[in-house]
Formats: structure tokens, sequence, C-alpha cells
């Protein structure tokens, strides 16, 4: 017997870019959807950034961090964009990911923006 999926899942294909991305819950698409018809997006990516980073010191264990989404605006900012929900956004291994993204993100000229229910709410989204 398969185990039922929690969250949504699905392939859409982005008018901005006409790739196709398979997202993993219906708040990533409903996003991917918003950032199509906003006009002062553009381009963006879904999963395509790998930030590397130390999970344990002891072990020098590295994984991999991969935030949602890579967003470049009309005015020239960029993001990386991850996309939580508020229950799960202060769980050490996400603030642990969260640290090395900031870091990231101030080396190669992006902001690190995490959406939880509430910002997507006011964006519309939801």
């Amino acid at each position: 017997m398969r185990k039922k999926r929690k969250y949504k899942t699905g392939k859409y294909t982005s008018l901005k870019s006409g790739k196709v991305y398979e997202y993993r819950s219906g708040w990533e698409q409903k996003y991917m959807v918003w950032l199509d018809k906003n006009l002062d997006i553009i381009e963006w990516s879904y999963e395509e950034i790998i930030i590397q980073y130390i999970s344990n010191l002891k072990t020098r264990r590295i994984r991999k961090y991969i935030p949602d989404f890579s967003i470049t605006w009309k005015n020239g900012k960029k993001e990386l964009i991850e996309i939580k929900p508020q229950n799960k956004v202060n769980q050490i291994t996400n603030q642990k990911k969260f640290r090395f993204a900031t870091n990231w993100c101030t080396t190669n000229d992006h902001e690190f923006v995490i959406l939880t229910e509430h910002e997507l709410k006011g964006l519309g989204v939801m």
C-alpha cells in the first residue's frame, strides 16, 4: 500500500521561461503562478541553486540546501525564496540552513527571504 502524500504535488509550466517544474506543495504551485503573473519579475527558477554547508562541526558532514526559488526583479534585485510553514521556521535544522543561505546571499548579491503562510496571504497567493 502506498503512503498518502501530505502535500500537493504536480507539474507547472512557467509562462515566463517555458520550463516545467515539479512542485512539492500547493503553496509552491500557487507562488509559481504569482511569479508568472507579476510584471515586476523578469525571471525566476525553482530549486536550481544548491548551497553546501557543514551540518555537524564534529563530523564535518557536508549537506546540500536547495532553496525553493531564485528571483530577479526588474529593478535588478535578486532574491532567494524559501516557502515554509510558520511552525517549521524555528526548527534547528531549518535555522542552520537559513544561516548558510543568508551567508551565500551576502556573497552572491542576493537577499534571502522566508515566506510563510502569513506573507503568502499578504501577497494574495493564498
